[in-house]
């Protein structure tokens, strides 16, 4: 009877122990939360309050204002201020990627392509995609944080926005594929 008891014990530590932990990593928002960023950097327009007209009093107080999902209230003023600063360079980067100096590659980052010819070109491409890979890397450790993303699946972050990146991107481009690259 005793050794039955151990047993069942033992059993019961054994099945326990067991368990299989499965980590959500929240695809869809990222997904969602790429496109936004990804597509407000690479916007032609400008930053410009749309024309909402003002609710009255009696509105304001009764009907409370409706809020987005919480994926969409994921940013903060670091996500901001990335944002701020790709937007800048990407005016700068786009004529690059028209020419195939440029190309957007598997894991979210930028990648130099081919060489332009003349010297001062060379170089302010290379400080321009220096800075754009560092701000990346920052965006995508941001996004993480803010959609409570733990650091080891930053690289499942990373392919996704490579994904948007790669579908944004200007004709002439250069795109990594799985068995190469291609132009857009």
């Amino acid at each position: 009877m005793r050794k039955a008891k151990l047993l069942w014990v033992m059993a019961t530590l054994l099945l326990y122990a067991c368990v299989t932990v499965n980590i959500y990593f929240p695809a869809q928002e990222v997904r969602k939360k790429a496109k936004e960023i990804v597509n407000e950097i690479r916007s032609e327009k400008t930053n410009q309050q749309q024309n909402i007209p003002p609710q009255s009093l009696f509105f304001r107080i009764i009907i409370p204002k409706a809020y987005a999902s919480d994926v969409l209230n994921t940013t903060n003023a670091t996500i901001n201020a990335i944002k701020q600063r790709m937007k800048a360079r990407y005016t700068q980067m786009k004529p690059f990627y028209q020419n195939g100096y440029l190309g957007e590659t598997l894991n979210g980052f930028v990648k130099i392509y081919k060489q332009p010819t003349s010297l001062r070109d060379r170089l302010k491409l290379k400080k321009l995609v220096n800075a754009e890979n560092s701000d990346r890397n920052l965006l995508y450790k941001e996004v993480a944080k803010a959609l409570h993303i733990p650091s080891s699946q930053i690289d499942r972050v990373k392919k996704i926005f490579a994904k948007q990146w790669q579908d944004t991107a200007p004709k002439g481009t250069y795109i990594q594929t799985a068995t190469g690259w291609i132009r857009k």
